[in-house]
């Protein structure tokens, strides 16, 4: 048995590597290769390949946390500016108005780039999502007849545009303002906080030089898509009422534009239809339609950066000034009593609701209709001072004068009459960053409106609340942007 048990031993060591090579040779289940993330360094920090793409993305965000107080004021909701829930010239207690908000948001980003034989194409998308109280709320509003706002949460498409071959396409920064929202509070001069829907192409010309044309959503100018209407005014005792304000046409805007290491400047200008239709039965030609009213309103603006590194590194002052005639939204924002950031009227007082059109009735039957554009100028300055690497202020001031026309002067408040006005603020910030992209800040806050009351104050009113009033707001922010 010995010699037999040591003969199959023998074999078996002969034909072992004989039956592992052939098992070589036959199919086998191996795991699917594993494709890793890989850093896309071609168009700066923070991108990579999305795997089996030829697409790099880079994903992000932010969380911003406010909160802020601004002393509540009487107020005196004017004609222009009254709603069902507050008939004109109703007088509102500040015992019955917030006078602090609250809100917290998270921001995601994308950016998602694609280089082809035409360029780069470039696809952005941010979402925010928003949990706000009182003042925080859009509105409050003494004009939408909201005081006391309490909670709202909402979902808000920050951007959503893609670039290629020099053309944006989508919901991107307006191509006419200059200034970046820094602010914590806002300035009285025109900006977009969530940009605007728009068509547009870019021309670069090397050595930072650029220049702009675009088509811009004209429904996104709070201005422009309501009116003013007056009463009584000096043609007639009828009241002028509004039909429908459609949309008819885009917004034409243009820039030119350079870019270098000592700063930049922009010079733009926009031109748009304002339009308007009379609800007034004398005048309707279908329901209560009447005839279109149509006017070109147009605005013009420059602006100017310097950076001051001879100051500090990052130290920057920046100014822009505009001028506009119906275009309220390209210089002065939604109404000089208002926080345009916001949307909330926070200076109380003799309300405005100052609109790019503005119409009348001519004779007393109003079967002739009339209407005036309403001019606007404002200029606004940011300096920006790096005491430490980590520790910055910004200094704000911004001033804006409303001129309406000639007919609305004219006409008593009572009937929708409205002066001219400026009105001015000032604001100081400081930040301390102690990470990168981590701010903890605090600002404080003044302005002052100045206005008179075309004829006449409404009566028993003129002791309630101030003509020219003024107000500060003390605010508080920490932000995490990654």
């Amino acid at each position: 048995m010995k010699p037999v048990k040591t003969a199959l031993v023998g074999a078996g060591a002969i034909f072992l590597p004989a039956a592992m090579a052939h098992g070589a040779d036959l199919p086998s289940r191996k795991a699917a290769p594993v494709e890793y993330v890989r850093i896309c360094d071609a168009y700066g920090a923070g991108f990579y390949w999305i795997p089996g793409t030829d697409t790099c993305l880079k994903v992000g965000g932010r969380v911003r946390v406010d909160m802020w107080y601004t002393p509540a004021k009487n107020a005196v909701v004017h004609r222009s500016t009254a709603s069902a829930a507050v008939p004109a010239n109703t007088f509102v207690s500040s015992n019955g108005v917030d006078q602090y908000g609250w809100y917290a948001r998270g921001i995601v980003n994308m950016d998602a780039r694609t280089q082809s034989a035409w360029g780069t194409v470039q696809t952005v998308f941010a979402l925010r999502l928003m949990s706000s109280s009182g003042l925080a709320n859009t509105p409050p509003s003494y004009t939408a007849g909201t005081f006391a706002a309490g909670n709202a949460s909402s979902a808000t498409v920050e951007a959503a545009y893609i670039r290629f071959a020099g053309f944006t396409i989508g919901q991107a920064s307006s191509n006419f303002t200059f200034l970046p929202p820094v602010q914590y509070h806002s300035m009285f001069s025109a900006i977009f906080p969530g940009g605007i829907r728009q068509l547009a192409y870019t021309a670069t010309f090397g050595s930072g030089f650029s220049a702009t044309i675009a088509l811009e959503n004209r429904a996104e100018l709070i201005s422009g898509n309501s009116v003013n209407t007056l009463g009584a005014n000096p043609f007639t005792v009828t009241a002028a009422t509004a039909g429908p304000v459609a949309q008819r046409l885009p917004i034409l805007v243009g820039n030119i534009r350079v870019d270098q290491s000592w700063g930049a400047a922009m010079l733009s200008a926009a031109v748009f239809e304002n339009t308007a239709t009379f609800g007034n039965a004398a005048l309707a030609v279908v329901g209560n339609a009447g005839p279109r009213v149509s006017r070109t309103g147009w605005a013009v603006s420059g602006g100017l950066k310097i950076n001051l590194p001879m100051l500090a590194q990052g130290d920057s002052i920046q100014a822009w000034m505009a001028y506009g005639v119906g275009a309220l939204d390209y210089v002065t924002t939604s109404g000089s009593n208002s926080n345009p950031l916001f949307a909330t009227n926070w200076l109380g007082g003799f309300l405005r609701a100052d609109r790019n059109l503005t119409l009348y009735c001519v004779n007393a039957a109003c079967t002739i209709g009339g209407a005036e554009q309403t001019k606007a100028w404002s200029a606004a300055a940011v300096f920006t001072h790096y005491w430490t690497p980590s520790l910055r202020s910004n200094f704000i001031g911004s001033y804006a004068r409303i001129i309406p026309g000639q007919v609305a002067r004219n006409t008593a408040w009572a009937n929708g009459g409205l002066s001219e006005a400026s009105v001015w603020g000032v604001m100081g910030s400081l930040i301390w960053s102690p990470v990168r992209n981590f701010d903890l800040g605090v600002e404080l806050s003044y302005a002052k409106l100045n206005q008179s009351l075309p004829l006449s104050v409404p009566v028993g009113l003129g002791t309630l609340a101030q003509v020219s009033p003024s107000n500060w707001t003390g605010r508080v922010r920490v932000e995490r942007t990654f």
